[in-house]
């Protein structure tokens, strides 16, 4: 089944929590999306929006200003991309919470992830930023709220006590937040279909689903990133009974692991066959199923490292479009998708496989082969590190103590200079290649967690070795 014969929305998810792309970047990376398929864009602005007044101190130095936003909204409308904001209004919080001025609208004190949904205040906050988000995209027709991963609920004395006089489950408790933003929502911006992830409801039996009150409210996105699924085998049953409209997503990057920087491409597409498997069966349970929304993230919180980069996923996002768009994935969609890309040789679908580094033009190619060559690298390094050989007559504690043999000494120092020269020439090569792309905070982040430690840690070998060949009289 192809999403595109249901008129379905085909969204790309833009994880702005981290390295957030320059404008100019999104000015080749739309009509690249359109061309493969895509119409609209689900936007997780969090730190990167520009927040003002009361709401000022959560942009990030490097947020993008107002006419940036225009500017991002014209260029999706000249692509045909609709734009829908994603605005977390719950868990996940961690970029508000985090600010003395917010934190005391945590759920439970000294963890950020969640806001107490029992605090008054805690729905003012919630209204000004859904209030200057709208305002920034006057042109929206649906406005996604979160409300995933809610780890902290219930747990203050403010939501006890709540529970007790009103007599609440925790369930409950969870519905009376979100029926208080979606009303509010409602309320002033009644043309907006709001939107919501499912995980908080998908193993909630039907009466209580049910008397949620949220099947009047909001449309349900389901999200699976795995190949194979898991989701409850009653989940769409007791769904369409309440929804009978909703979304689902799926991934193309950021769903393998919070430090996992290169991207597996047939992990991602197999997740997509699957996806497209179970909605030709569960299809005709719904009124409309509205889309898929490809989703890529960036960091699994606000406190995580950055995963992989958005140009070094881009031949998996296209990839993943072209199988939603055709409904399948064959030898022909793989040579097109190579041709598309500009691939000197087939698009490698598991970059873990191979040594050869990929040629290949695309918006952003130089950091995916970049990172290619730091996987190629990094297992190198590892290897190295890890062997018989240097741990024997290469090892730190005896290097200090000029206790080594210059016969296996000298040969171990010439591989670890060329690792190392191997390493400083990479991370030349990156800072060129985010910087064209990136702000300096993501270039500095990045090179930094997977970079620099490498670079020291071979530098500080190098050196005692040669301290040894200079004490040993050896020349190097």
């Amino acid at each position: 089944m192809s999403l595109s014969s249901m008129n379905a929305h085909k969204l790309v998810h833009l994880d702005l929590k981290g390295a957030a792309p320059r404008i100019e970047y999104l000015q080749v990376l739309f009509p690249f999306l359109k061309k493969f398929g895509a119409t609209g864009l689900l936007v997780e602005y969090e730190d990167m929006f520009p927040y003002s007044g009361p709401l000022e101190e959560l942009a990030q130095r490097y947020a993008y200003s107002k006419d940036n936003i225009g500017e991002f909204l014209q260029l999706a409308k000249d692509n045909c991309l609709t734009v829908i904001p994603l605005i977390q209004t719950f868990g996940h919080f961690e970029f508000v919470l985090k600010h003395e001025k917010f934190r005391s609208l945590c759920e439970l004190e000294g963890y950020p992830s969640a806001l107490c949904p029992s605090n008054p205040d805690s729905l003012t906050a919630i209204s000004m930023i859904i209030d200057q988000v709208v305002d920034a995209h006057p042109a929206i027709q649906h406005l996604h709220i979160g409300g995933d991963e809610v780890y902290h609920l219930g747990v203050c004395d403010r939501c006890k006590k709540k529970m007790v006089m009103e007599n609440l489950t925790v369930q409950q408790l969870f519905f009376s937040h979100v029926r208080a933003v979606c009303l509010y929502i409602k309320d002033k911006y009644p043309h907006l279909t709001i939107i919501m992830w499912d995980d908080m409801l998908r193993f909630l039996e039907l009466p209580i689903l049910a008397e949620s009150g949220l099947g009047n409210l909001v449309e349900i996105m389901i999200w699976h990133y795995l190949p194979s699924f898991l989701l409850p085998p009653d989940i769409w049953d007791r769904f369409s009974k309440v929804f009978p409209n909703i979304w689902v997503a799926s991934a193309f990057k950021g769903a393998t692991g919070a430090c996992m920087y290169a991207t597996n491409i047939m992990y991602h597409i197999d997740n997509h066959l699957t996806w497209l498997s179970v909605l030709e069966r569960v299809k005709s349970k719904f009124e409309n199923i509205r889309g898929i929304a490809v989703t890529g993230w960036q960091r699994y919180d606000h406190y995580a490292v950055l995963c992989e980069l958005l140009p070094q996923a881009l031949p998996s996002l296209v990839t993943c479009l072209s199988v939603i768009y055709r409904g399948t994935f064959t030898a022909d969609i793989h040579s097109h998708v190579t041709q598309q890309l500009k691939f000197q040789g087939l698009l490698p679908l598991n970059p873990f496989d191979g040594k050869d580094i990929p040629i290949c033009d695309f918006p952003g190619s130089d950091i995916y082969t970049d990172t290619i060559e730091l996987l190629r690298l990094e297992s190198a390094y590892e290897d190295f590190l890890h062997s018989e050989g240097r741990l024997s007559w290469m090892n730190e504690y005896h290097m200090r103590r000029n206790f080594t043999n210059p016969m296996h000494l000298e040969a171990l120092l010439a591989q670890a200079v060329r690792l190392l020269s191997g390493l400083k020439q990479l991370h030349k090569k990156f800072q060129t290649s985010l910087k064209a792309i990136y702000f300096p905070d993501t270039v500095d982040e990045w090179c930094s967690v997977y970079l620099n430690p490498k670079i020291e840690k071979m530098t500080d070998i190098v050196e005692l070795a040669r301290n040894q060949d200079r004490n040993s009289g050896l020349q190097t």
